[in-house]
């Protein structure tokens, strides 16, 4: 048994976004046939991973790890790819000072380009706040690049961790020690 189906829109779809093919004379024009061809998509094996993203992007123990409080600085990454960057901090902002709590930027060694910031204005001196922060992105480094975190302000501790997610090249980095058998 065969069924017969027609769908216009379909077609005119397939016409408009592949002009090249309606050239020629007489013009040639997608159509649908009565033949349904299964397909089956191959998406998760050619990215490269038999994971889920939240599985692939899994903390692990090749995490890293970074404390920072009161007016500091680090280099938090100096390797090329892909990178996750998850930070969380609590911040007592008072006495009236206006200040950056923390920036994160990439520095090619001459310039510092800010990825993520937090700034907290003044307070008059009566006022005090204590402020949390959470916020979870991704970083690419080039070679000569790196990723510093610099804090504006005494009053304050973030808790910074990092894990490569995938090389420069954006061939996935599964989770340490993970094999699919």
């Amino acid at each position: 048994m065969t069924f017969q189906f027609r769908k216009e829109s379909i077609e005119e779809d397939l016409n408009s976004n592949f002009p090249s093919q309606g050239q020629g004379n007489p013009p040639l024009y997608y159509s649908l046939s009565d033949v349904v061809v299964p397909t089956y998509s191959i998406n998760a094996v050619t990215e490269g991973s038999t994971l889920p993203t939240e599985m692939q992007q899994a903390w692990d123990f090749s995490t890293g790890y970074q404390n920072l409080g009161g007016l500091s600085s680090a280099t938090l990454i100096s390797n090329v790819g892909f990178w996750k960057i998850d930070l969380n901090g609590v911040i007592e902002a008072s006495n009236g000072i206006a200040a950056t709590a923390i920036s994160i930027a990439i520095s090619d060694g001459l310039t510092s380009k800010p990825v993520y910031e937090i700034n907290f204005a003044s307070m008059s001196i009566t006022d005090t706040a204590v402020l949390s922060e959470s916020n979870e992105f991704i970083v690419f480094l080039r070679s000569g690049d790196s990723l510093t975190a610099t804090t504006g302000g005494l009053n304050q501790a973030w808790d910074i961790w990092y894990r490569q997610i995938a090389t420069v090249n954006g061939t996935l980095v599964n989770p340490l020690g993970f094999s699919a058998a």
